[in-house]
């Protein structure tokens, strides 16, 4: 009889690991770029508070939402796991990616009202 013992940690699984730890503190870290200018000038706070943005169609903000409530989730979920499992990690990267380029997108769009 075969002894059923733990098998060693895939590559997959330690580069998932990897990625999803990453592009969560990269997301973070834009996060903090983006917030920390509105505290620290306050040039930049009083522009902010003047500056307003016309949407006609307020069904725009619920992909957003839901990339971002997915996003919180899937964060929650795989500490929890402690980063164990590998589909866990792909998703939470996939989702954090996709997260980014939508705040990165948002960034370049709202910067020319906030930064003339």
């Amino acid at each position: 009889m075969k002894s059923k013992s733990k098998s060693p940690i895939s590559k997959n699984h330690t580069t998932s690991k990897f990625v999803s730890k990453l592009l969560v503190r990269l997301f973070i870290l834009i996060l903090a770029a983006a917030v920390v200018p509105a505290f620290v000038d306050d040039e930049i706070a009083a522009k902010l508070g003047t500056t307003y943005v016309y949407i006609e169609n307020k069904w725009v903000f619920i992909f957003p939402l839901i990339l971002f409530l997915s996003f919180l989730t899937l964060l929650i979920l795989t500490g929890r796991n402690r980063h164990e499992k590998t589909d866990l990690n792909w998703m939470l990267s996939l989702n954090t990616l996709l997260l980014i380029i939508y705040v990165v997108m948002l960034f370049i769009r709202l910067a020319p009202l906030i930064y003339k």
